[in-house]
């Protein structure tokens, strides 16, 4: 006779903010992490993991450079067509430089006008675009002068794939080759 030993479960939850200090709290929505700079397999795992979601759960695809809105609607319909996903935004990353005011589309550590390293690099953590680091602003994206999200949210934001005009069509080719 089988006997099933009992372990005890211990239930753990995910916040953001400081469990040591107790200074925590929870948010709206759920990315599902991903750091790899695969797109297509970004849209898999969302696609999955929104299926156990009824909500709070979104795709945030992010673009790292102007697209023109017929380009948009290709890889957005082609998602939407291909995969289970119920909520996707699509939000460029923007740069503004604090010299000269040029604004740019995409995470950028310098201006492409003047040359300052004193940039603000902005992203919509949901429906609105805040600030998330300024100031000598490094390629891996960590290290500026003023941190304006939590460190773990910056660790996200630096290692989020960045959607460029050519994934747009590799995404369509590859998404097409499938079904």
């Amino acid at each position: 006779m089988n006997t099933v030993s009992k372990k005890r479960v211990k239930a753990r939850i995910f916040v953001n903010g400081d469990p040591n200090s107790g200074k925590v709290f929870l948010t709206s929505g759920f990315q599902a992490p991903f750091q790899e700079g695969d797109l297509l397999k970004q849209i898999d795992v969302n696609s999955h993991f929104q299926s156990y979601a009824t909500g709070g759960s979104i795709m945030h695809l992010f673009t790292a450079e102007e697209m023109k809105p017929e380009e948009q609607e290709r890889l957005i319909f082609s998602i939407i067509k291909n995969f289970p996903i119920q909520y996707l935004t699509k939000t460029p990353f923007l740069t503004t430089c604090n010299s000269c005011g040029h604004k740019m589309v995409g995470r950028k550590t310098e201006c492409e006008v003047c040359g300052s390293e004193d940039v603000t690099l902005w992203s919509r953590p949901i429906g609105y675009f805040r600030p998330v680091m300024r100031g000598k602003v490094r390629k891996d994206f960590k290290g500026a002068k003023y941190l304006f999200w939590l460190s773990g949210r910056v660790e996200d934001f630096a290692t989020r794939k960045e959607v460029r005009k050519d994934d747009v069509e590799e995404i369509v080719r590859e998404i097409s080759s499938i079904t």
